[in-house]
């Protein structure tokens, strides 16, 4: 067991699955999930004289059977100089040491629990959890020790398997390969991190199992992607297969994902433990780890979400503002 990554299951809530919001008139052709050979889309440039960022735009979830021409892509990072990846926070265990590190695997034991041993029946209002008994009997089947977890955690399982049953998958391998052909160039791999000083951490998880968390949103957003928005993330996973840019920009997009996230970042415990602010304070890291990249490198590959890339708060915003030259994919 990976024991530094203990509290990262709970603190990473974050990393779920993206949503959409239900899309009316979907031609009916492209919901049908492709399969075999697909390009992928283009990439995305941005310039600094003669030095060059390339984005590759990721989409989650994909269709699980997808066999991605990454070829062209593979070429570009061939003649890079550095692989970037997405920013992200860490908590530095090491001064726990090995029995303490036991000790906080041990204490994270049922995390995933409510408080006091509560039932979603108990803490969920009565239509609500209606809602969630139809569909866990759809996709989930007839789970008893589900229904003792947290709702953040229960919803996300339901979600995983209706993805899987529409032939989906959240646990995409597209940046994992792109890294192994990186490390297989020896590219320098740039990694912008924050450290978020933890103290205390068995005291925290044990504060976090005893702690109420307001995640009634969350569910209920997550209830109404599974509900009506299947067919939608189809086509989105379709275009992004098939490199139509202008059909993912084209649909409305809602990050389900960030009530989920903000149901544990605007918790107080949270803040206690130093992540406050965390999201703008990553974008900032990320955006001076590409400052250094274009003032170092001749090229340069890094990853982030399309549907970050496509939106009005998109962060090739910042990086226009400071005078680089964008080419977005057609």
């Amino acid at each position: 067991m990976h024991m530094k990554y203990v509290l990262l299951c709970v603190f990473h809530i974050f990393i779920m699955v993206s949503s959409a919001t239900a899309q009316n008139n979907i031609p009916e052709l492209n919901k049908i999930v492709v399969s075999g050979k697909v390009p992928g889309p283009d990439l995305w440039k941005v310039t600094h004289g003669d030095n060059t960022l390339w984005i590759l735009g990721t989409l989650s979830p994909l269709p699980k059977r997808i066999d991605w021409n990454s070829i062209p892509v593979e070429q570009v990072i061939k003649k890079s100089q550095a692989f970037m990846n997405m920013p992200s926070f860490y908590f530095d265990l090491d001064e726990v040491g090995f029995f303490g590190k036991i000790s906080l695997a041990t204490s994270a034991i049922g995390i995933k629990k409510n408080p006091e041993k509560q039932k979603l029946k108990d803490i969920l209002p009565a239509e609500v959890y209606a809602r969630w008994l139809s569909l866990k009997h759809q996709y989930i089947g007839k789970s008893r020790s589900i229904e003792k977890t947290r709702p953040i955690f229960a919803v996300y399982k339901l979600l995983e398997k209706a993805l899987k049953e529409n032939g989906l998958t959240s646990r995409t391998k597209v940046v994992k390969k792109l890294r192994k052909v990186a490390k297989k160039h020896r590219l320098e791999v740039i990694e912008p991190k924050i450290k978020v000083d933890f103290k205390e951490p068995k005291s925290m998880v044990k504060k976090f199992k005893k702690t109420a968390i307001n995640d009634l949103e969350c569910f209920i957003k997550t209830l109404d992607r599974v509900e009506h928005d299947l067919d939608n993330m189809s086509v989105r996973a379709n275009a992004w297969s098939l490199g139509e840019v202008d059909v993912i920009k084209s649909l409305p997009y809602v990050d389900e994902g960030q009530a989920c996230s903000s149901t544990f970042l605007n918790s107080d415990l949270a803040q206690e433990v130093g992540l406050f602010d965390i999201r703008s304070r990553l974008r900032k890291v990320w955006i001076e780890a590409i400052d250094d990249a274009l003032s170092s490198n001749r090229s340069t590959f890094a990853v982030w979400p399309i549907t970050q890339l496509l939106s009005d708060e998109s962060i090739l915003n910042d990086l226009a503002a400071k005078g680089y030259l964008i080419k977005s994919p057609h």
